[in-house]
C-alpha cells in the first residue's frame, strides 16, 4: 500500500546554516502535569515584544532560529520557540500525543510567558501543523489570549480532502498496525520536497532532532488535527497574517482553496485585521528557501505595523507578494493556481 501522497501532509525542518551571531539559549518550561517542554530562547536585552514559535509536523524549535535572529534585530523581540509534545528533545518523540493535548500545551506556554512578560504584546507563529494548532487554540474556547497570530503555511488538509482509498487505507492501518513507520524517501522520489534550497535539504537528511520514520497513528493524528482545523468555524479576534506559496507541495493549493472559499461563504465581512500574503514563487518552508529573506522581511513589518487601519479596495486588489492582500484577492490567487 502507498502512502506517497499521505506522507506529504507533513512538514520538515532543519536546521538553519546563518550567523553564528544571536545563538538561542536552551531552556524548559514546566508545564500543570509536570512535563518538561523543550524550548529555545532568543533573548533580547530590553525587549518590546514577546513571539512564541509553533512548529510543524516531525519538526521542532531549531526550525525557527531565521526568523527568530531578525525578529531579534529588527524588532527587538524576544522569541520562544518549544518544542511540541513527542517532537524534538522530548521524552518519547515520534509519538503522537493527541491534538488536544498540544492545544492545551500551547494555552499553558502563552499564560506562562505572559505572567512572565505582563505588559508586553505576544505574537504567535504556528508553521504547518504548527498552524493548525493554533487555529485551533484561537477558535475554541476559552481561546488564546495573544494580540497577533501568523498562520505560515497552515496545515489544513484533512482526510476528507483525501481520495477515498487513501483515507480508507491510512484508517485500516491505523487500526492494524499502529506502530509501523515509513519514511519521506518516495515522496522525495516523486520530486515532492519542501524548500528550492539544497543547503536546507542537505541540513535536514543531517538532522537528527528531525523526525524521519513516521508512525501510522502520529499520520492519522495529525491529519485529523488538520481535517479539524480545515473544517473548524473560524474566528479571528486579533490581527491575523496567513502566508502561503504556491509552489507548496506538502500543503498544495486545492485544500487551501477549499479553506478560503469556505471563510468567504460564512463570512463575507471578514475584519480587515485578517490578512493574507500569496507568494507566487514560495516553497513550503517560506523562511527557509532561497527566497526567504522578502519573508521574513514581510512578517517583521506586518507585526510592527498598526493593524486599527482599514484595507482599501486598492489595497484588496494588489497582487504584489510584499503586500498583505484581503481575502477575496487571496482566494483568486490560489484557486487560480
Amino acid at each position: 500500500m502507498k502512502f506517497t501522497l499521505a506522507a506529504a501532509i507533513f512538514s520538515v525542518s532543519v536546521q538553519f546554516s546563518g550567523s553564528a551571531t544571536a545563538m538561542p539559549e536552551r531552556s524548559a518550561i514546566t508545564l500543570k502535569d509536570s512535563t518538561q517542554l523543550q524550548v529555545r530562547v532568543w533573548p533580547a536585552k530590553t525587549p518590546q515584544r514577546i513571539v512564541i514559535g509553533v512548529h510543524g509536523f516531525n519538526d521542532y524549535s531549531k526550525a525557527f532560529d531565521p526568523l527568530a535572529r531578525s525578529l531579534l534585530a529588527e524588532l527587538q523581540a524576544t522569541v520562544y520557540a518549544y518544542d511540541q509534545r513527542g517532537f524534538g528533545a522530548n521524552p518519547a518523540p515520534g509519538v503522537w500525543p493527541g491534538a488536544n493535548r498540544l492545544i492545551e500545551d500551547l494555552r499553558e506556554v502563552v499564560s506562562q510567558l505572559h505572567h512572565r512578560h505582563p505588559r508586553l504584546p505576544i505574537t504567535v507563529i504556528g508553521e504547518s501543523m504548527g498552524g493548525a494548532v493554533v487555529l485551533r487554540a484561537s477558535t475554541e474556547p476559552p481561546g488564546l489570549p495573544v494580540n497577533q497570530l501568523i498562520l505560515k503555511a497552515p496545515a489544513l488538509w484533512g482526510a476528507d480532502a483525501m481520495p477515498w482509498f487513501q483515507r480508507a487505507g491510512l484508517q485500516m492501518m491505523n487500526a492494524v498496525a499502529p506502530d509501523f513507520t515509513f519514511s519521506g524517501r518516495g515522496v522525495r522520489a516523486l520530486g515532492i520536497k519542501p524548500t528550492d534550497d539544497p543547503e536546507v535539504s542537505r541540513d535536514l537528511s543531517r538532522d537528527p532532532l528531525f523526525i524521519k520514520e513516521t508512525r501510522v497513528s502520529s499520520l492519522y493524528g495529525v491529519t485529523n488535527l488538520m481535517g479539524e482545523a480545515l473544517n473548524h468555524r473560524m474566528s479571528f479576534p486579533v490581527p491575523t497574517l496567513v502566508l502561503y506559496g504556491l509552489n507548496d507541495r506538502i500543503i498544495p493549493p486545492a485544500p487551501i482553496c477549499r479553506w478560503l472559499t469556505r471563510i468567504e461563504a460564512e463570512q463575507p465581512g471578514l475584519p480587515a485585521h485578517v490578512e493574507f500574503l500569496i507568494y507566487p514563487k514560495g516553497w513550503h518552508l517560506l523562511t527557509r528557501q532561497l527566497r526567504a529573506a522578502e519573508v521574513i522581511e514581510d512578517i517583521g513589518r506586518w507585526i510592527r505595523k498598526p493593524h486599527a487601519q482599514q484595507i482599501t479596495s486598492a489595497q484588496s486588489v494588489i497582487l504584489d507578494s510584499s503586500a498583505p492582500i484581503a481575502l477575496q484577492a487571496a482566494r483568486q490567487q490560489v484557486c487560480q493556481h
